[in-house]
């Protein structure tokens, strides 16, 4: 399985992203390493950077090298950011160091193209049709207007919120009279954009990068909300004004951490909920998406799928399925496809017992795709333990709920029932209508994987027929089938107990 490492180098901070790449299609991140650069990569009136500054990239570099050595790295994407007009003089010469040391060959990113590289991260992995993305980073905001996968509009504020800390200090301004400052500036900067005026009520508002996540972080704490996961989580824009005045109350300063956060410091995390919640303001929406993919993920679509450069996935799910199981379940994947046909047979065939809207599909598609990911833990227990891999899995395209749909739908294919201790952590996600649906989608899905019990694929069709108290599954064979029918006639007990017919499969 070949590796491709992506670096990206910024202002405070270098990141290496390693991936499988499987099939020439499709991607999956196995490490993520961070690191600060001290001092910065700021530059002083000259516009060039300083030895103590190259020392300390090239450092964090070298170790980039080693880890990429560790992989066994077959392909390397390396780029370097910088605010417009603040790109230093001798950059070139830098990446020649860089190149002659590191073996890396780094290339400079435009806005534009930085602004691309977020859409495409954005657009092939949530299922939002209209959005308004907006990334902030410590030195600058993009901004990325959308419709039905195309962008219609974009920006780039070159101030960040280690700008704002430079241009507004705390420690010689009034508390509430610099965020009221930071605030009216960011208005300013915004106006400068007329289409951001008119953004419609439909559009969501999609927070993105590593501020959005701290956010979220923060959110979760103070909401107790269940799931440990920020992508795709909803920031109310009433609990973004809270967690700011929660933040400006505390002592703020370079020396004060919050823990757990990518950004550590107090005031540059409070700098940037303040952006956040102008631009909330300015475009008047009431909450916002969490997308953590970005810049990174963009560059690995367009690298590992081509076809990306040109227009958007048109089967995200189905994507990050694939991604998922084919890396980890490569000798199932024939079984895995197998499972999903039969579920898609079964729930359309069985649609007016189980009456079903056909967006549980989605959930039954990803359940059945992923059933046997238990199996990476223990065979003991393996559909319990698949609960776990599928909530915890980048699965793209989905809210939180259908990931848990799934989840739970993936932990009864091989039979008992939902543990409903389990299923109260998540009444706030939840409903008690999803209980049912769970249960029906859950038979559904066991009788597809003992219908391919022997994985030979030789079930290639079923057809109903609902007499009476009766349901009859004809199967249509390729071979001899007696004995998944034979395993498909053990789920008949609990088959009768959720749709109150006896089940016959001939």
């Amino acid at each position: 399985m070949e590796k491709i490492a992506v670096i990206v180098v910024e202002t405070y901070s270098a990141k290496i992203v390693i991936a499988n790449m499987v099939q020439d299609n499709y991607f999956s991140i196995c490490n993520v390493e961070t690191e600060s650069i001290q001092p910065g990569l700021k530059m002083d009136d000259d516009h060039f950077l300083k030895k103590n500054q190259i020392s300390s990239i090239i450092s964090i570099l070298k170790n980039f090298r080693k880890i990429c050595d560790m992989y066994a790295v077959s392909k390397t994407i390396a780029i370097a950011t910088f605010v417009k007009d603040s790109k230093p003089m001798n950059i070139y010469s830098f990446f020649d160091e860089v190149f002659v040391t590191c073996g890396f060959r780094f290339s400079l990113m435009s806005q534009e193209e930085q602004n691309n590289a977020i859409y495409t991260g954005v657009i092939n992995s949530y299922d939002i049709p209209k959005g308004l993305i907006i990334n902030v980073s410590s030195n600058n905001i993009h901004l990325i207007h959308y419709n039905r996968r195309n962008i219609l509009n974009q920006a780039f504020i070159p101030v960040g919120p280690r700008d704002l800390i430079e241009m507004y200090n705390l420690s010689e301004m009034d508390k509430s009279e610099v965020f009221e400052k930071v605030a009216k500036y960011i208005r300013a900067h915004l106006a400068d954009y007329e289409w951001l005026k008119s953004i419609e009520p439909e559009y969501a508002f999609i927070g993105n990068g590593a501020t959005f996540e701290d956010l979220s972080k923060m959110d979760r704490i103070y909401t107790k909300y269940p799931l440990d996961k920020d992508d795709g989580y909803v920031v109310k824009a009433e609990d973004v004004n809270q967690i700011l005045e929660k933040i400006k109350a505390l002592e703020l300063g370079e020396n004060k951490k919050l823990k757990g956060l990518n950004e550590p410091r107090s005031d540059v995390f409070a700098y940037s909920v303040q952006i956040i919640k102008t631009i909330l303001d300015y475009v008047q929406k009431d909450e916002v998406v969490i997308a953590t993919r970005s810049v990174v993920e963009g560059l690995l679509f367009n690298s590992v799928t081509p076809a990306t450069l040109e227009k958007p996935n048109s089967d995200i799910v189905g994507f990050s399925v694939m991604a998922q199981t084919s890396v980890y379940e490569a000798d199932s994947t024939k079984h895995n496809e197998q499972v999903y046909n039969l579920s898609m047979l079964l729930f359309k065939q069985l649609r007016v017992l189980h009456k079903l809207p056909r967006g549980y599909v989605k959930v039954l598609r990803v359940a059945s795709y992923m059933h046997d990911v238990g199996k990476r833990i223990s065979y003991r227990n393996h559909a319990q333990h698949s609960f776990e891999v599928v909530l915890n899995s980048e699965i793209y395209g989905f809210t939180h709920r259908e990931l848990l749909l799934a989840s739970f739908v993936a932990s009864l294919h091989s039979g008992g029932d939902i543990k409903m201790s389990e299923w109260a952590k998540y009444n706030g996600i939840l409903t008690v209508d999803d209980v049912d649906a769970v249960k029906k989608l859950g038979i559904i899905l066991r009788l597809a994987e003992c219908f391919d019990r022997t994985k030979n694929n030789v079930i290639v069709d079923i057809n109903c027929d609902i007499l009476g108290d009766s349901v009859i599954l004809k199967t249509v064979t390729s071979s001899d089938a007696t004995y998944e029918i034979q395993r498909g006639m053990e789920v008949g007990k609990d088959f009768e107990k959720i749709f109150h017919k006896k089940l016959e499969i001939l």
